[in-house]
This record gives structure tokens, sequence and C-alpha cells, in this order.
């Protein structure tokens, strides 16, 4: 069993926070602390800042109207949807604050179906999981049946 070394762990560090390849470092948030940069992917930054602000929303005593979970839920990743599947398909390059935009809708998407699950609300979750599965199955469906697919996958292996 081999320990990892420093440079190991700054990597594995890099690639959990910013997960582009240094050739889409442009798609991430960078700052400095101690004089140590870091970089976050920036539609990330837009959704886990949108599930700590729902969830501290929700904790003080506020909550969405129930009967307006799943049309959110259903309404509020198709922003998020066409500026990746514009991106990846080279239709167009995305700016960072578009990227946390769209980031802070699917955040608000997600929160809203992580409260139905600890409001025990299981039936509503099944619906909003569904609506996310369909929305997954149709975005692979798309870049399938394009060469988006085989174009993303490229840029990926290869660090574009």
């Amino acid at each position: 069993m081999t320990i990892m070394g420093k440079l190991d762990w700054h990597y594995l560090l890099f690639l959990l926070l910013a997960h582009h390849p240094p050739a889409r470092i442009r798609r991430t948030i960078h700052f400095t602390i101690v004089g140590k940069n870091f970089y976050l992917c920036a539609r990330c930054t837009g959704r886990y800042s949108a599930l700590i602000g729902v969830f501290a929303v929700y904790l003080i005593g506020y909550s969405f109207p129930l009967w307006l979970y799943l049309p959110l839920i259903a309404v509020l990743p198709l922003p998020g949807i066409a500026d990746w599947l514009s991106q990846s398909c080279k239709i167009r390059e995305s700016t960072n604050p578009i990227r946390v935009g769209t980031g802070v809708l699917l955040g608000i998407a997600e929160a809203l179906l992580l409260l139905l699950l600890i409001k025990g609300l299981f039936l509503m979750l099944l619906f909003g999981a569904a609506i996310i599965g369909a929305y997954a199955f149709s975005i692979y469906l798309l870049a399938l049946k394009t060469s988006c697919f085989k174009s993303y996958l490229e840029d990926i292996t290869q660090g574009n």
C-alpha cells in the first residue's frame, strides 16, 4: 500500500474543488488564501451556495409552499441544462456569472428534493426524482444522437 505524497493530495484537492482540467481553468473561480491558490467550479459554487441558503432559510422557519416544489424542481434545472449542453456541444462558451447563476437554480432544485426527503414526502420525492431522471435520460439521448457526446468525451480525455 502506497501513501499519497503531498503533490498527490494537492492534485486530488484540486480535482475535487475544480474538477476541470487545467485547460478549462477559466470555468472556475480563483482565489488565494495565505498564498495558496484555490479553484472552485463556478457552477458548483452556485449550487452549493444555494443548497446552504435554502437549508438556512428552512432552519429559521421559512418554507416554500408544497404545491411549488415539483414545478420548481421541473423548471429550475432547465437554464443549467441548456447552458451546459450548448457549451458541451460547442455551440457557445458560457461565462462564469452564467455558470454561477445556473448553478444557484440547480442548487435550489436539489435542495427542494432533499427537503422532500427530510419532510418524509416520499411520493413527491419520487416524482421529483423522476423529473430529474427524465432530464438526465433526455440529455444522454440528445448527446448520443449527435456528435456532442463523443466530442465532450474526447475533450475530457484530452484535457481541452
